[in-house]
Order: structure tokens, then C-alpha cells, then sequence
């Protein structure tokens, strides 16, 4: 075996992993949070990077188009909660998935209408252009960035769940959410911020890793089902087991594809299918089964 080979498909593992992990993380919080099956997580990804592509010309570059185009998404996905929904919650599970579903595709239909269909390519952004040596291969720079910035987001996430206030009420309702009501918790109130923060996440993924993957319509898709499936491995509505669930799709797909390239979709699902015949509630088994 070539463990050169290996070891660089496993980092590209680890990175796409990275990138993952926030997307998924976001998922997670959602259906804990109100046993919403959302859809249109992949769309709001997509936006993220598009809403890059039209600030940075605009407000002086990259950086400030990192911070600024993510945040643009915020105040689209609480109006999305807030009109469509919010009026179904209280209705079977199915409602919520349809309508997201719907809502993914006048979200692309839009970006399609107002960007076109092409794909745009962004360059690595100073100072990070350029590649590393890492054990005799070199590099990009910019993805082992790129990667550590979204490792360190994703643990401020864990760290605002578990140590906050926000984040305590969080848990209350995902354990509990009658008793969280009885007690005074705003329910509709909190889901609402959350579903805009988990599309924050999302569209921060897509524009972070923008010099990576590139832009286009269908970005989304993709790392929709890729998310769908960490979050299934790792237990819906458990966070570290969506934060494992990420690696194991992520190196999974990536070592797989380096040696079976045919076969690596097939693969992970296989590797899916075992976790939810051995494990229904996760590999930690702390998740839920619906």
C-alpha cells in the first residue's frame, strides 16, 4: 500500500471533514431543537458563497466579505422560518420536509436568475496562497487554514451549547420541549434564532471554502446529503456525534474514492446502513430514532 497515497487522501478527508462538520452541526441543532427535517440547509450553503461573490467587489475583498456575506444569510433563513415554517410546526413531520424541500428550489431558482448557472472559481486569498510541505507533500496553505478556522468555529458552537444560557435553554427544549415551555422557555422564539444561526454556519462553510470547491447553483446539494448522513451516523440531535459523524463520511468518502473511486458512494452508505442496523440512536447511541 502506498501510504503516501494514503496519508494525502486522508488530510483531504480531514479538511472536507472540517467543512462538514459545521454544516452538519447546524442540522443537528435544528431537529433537536424542533424536529425539523430542513431541506433547504444546502440551498442556504449556496447562498452563503453567492452572497460572497457579490460583496466582495463591493466592500474591499475576501476578508471582509467572510464575515460579511455569511451574516447576509441570518436575517433570509428567520424570514423562511418565519413564513413558511413556522405555520406547520405543530403539524406531522412531513409538512416541514415538503416545504423545506420546496423552499430549496425557489432559493436555487433564484440564485440561477440572478447569477446565472456557471461556476465561479476564487482565488486563494493573501496570505495564504501557495502550498506547505506536510510530511514530503506539498500543500495548499490555504486548506489547512481554511480547515483549522472551521474546527475552531465549530468548538465555539459546542461551547456556546453547553456553557451559556442560550445554550442551556437549547438543551432544556431538545431534552424536554413541553416541560422548556412550562417553564417559560420561548420555543418558537429560540428555534427562530437557531434555524438562522445553523444557516449562518452553513453559508459560512460554503464561503470559507469557496477558493476550494468553487461557486455554482448545485454547490449544496452535495454536502446536503453528506450532512444528512453525519448527522444520522452520529445520532440525530446529539452534537458530538454529528461532529463524528462528519469524519467518518468525510474520510470514508475521500480514502474510499482514492481507491475504489466507482465504489465510494456505495461504500459509505454501506458503512451507514451497518450504523443503523448495530446503532439506530448513533455510534454514540445517545441520538434519537425519530
Amino acid at each position: 500500500m502506498d501510504t503516501n497515497f494514503l496519508f494525502v487522501n486522508a488530510l483531504n478527508g480531514i479538511i472536507y471533514g472540517s467543512f462538514l462538520l459545521l454544516t452538519s452541526l447546524g442540522l443537528s441543532l435544528i431537529f433537536g431543537l424542533g424536529r425539523v427535517v430542513n431541506f433547504a440547509h444546502g440551498a442556504l450553503y449556496a447562498l452563503g458563497g453567492y452572497f460572497l461573490l457579490a460583496v466582495m467587489p463591493r466592500i474591499g475583498g475576501y476578508w471582509p466579505a467572510l464575515v460579511i456575506g455569511p451574516l447576509m444569510v441570518v436575517p433570509v433563513a428567520v424570514a423562511l422560518e418565519r413564513l413558511t415554517i413556522s405555520p406547520v410546526r405543530n403539524r406531522p413531520d412531513i409538512y416541514t420536509l415538503l416545504v423545506t424541500f420546496g423552499v430549496s428550489f425557489v432559493i436555487v431558482g433564484a440564485i440561477e436568475y440572478l447569477w446565472g448557472t456557471g461556476t465561479a472559481v476564487i482565488s486563494a486569498p493573501s496570505p495564504f496562497e501557495g502550498t506547505l510541505s506536510v510530511f514530503g507533500n506539498q500543500y495548499p496553505i490555504y486548506r489547512l487554514f481554511a480547515a483549522g478556522l472551521s474546527l475552531v468555529v465549530s468548538v465555539v458552537v459546542f461551547a456556546i451549547v453547553q456553557f451559556t444560557p442560550i445554550g442551556l435553554q437549547i438543551r432544556a427544549i431538545s431534552d424536554d420541549a413541553s416541560m422548556a415551555e412550562a417553564l417559560g422557555i420561548d420555543t418558537k422564539w429560540l428555534l427562530r434564532i437557531v434555524f438562522g444561526g445553523a444557516a449562518g454556519l452553513a453559508a459560512f462553510a460554503a464561503a470559507l471554502g469557496a477558493p476550494i470547491f468553487a461557486v455554482h447553483p448545485e454547490m449544496g446539494m452535495s454536502i446536503l446529503v453528506d450532512s444528512f448522513l453525519a448527522v444520522i451516523l452520529g445520532g440525530l440531535g446529539y452534537l458530538p456525534g454529528s461532529a463524528a459523524g462528519a469524519f467518518i463520511v468525510a474520510l470514508t468518502k475521500s480514502i474510499g474514492g482514492g481507491y475504489i473511486a466507482d465504489w465510494s458512494i456505495a461504500l459509505l452508505f454501506v458503512v451507514v446502513g451497518v450504523v443503523l442496523i448495530l446503532r439506530p440512536t448513533g455510534v454514540f447511541k445517545r441520538g434519537r430514532i425519530a
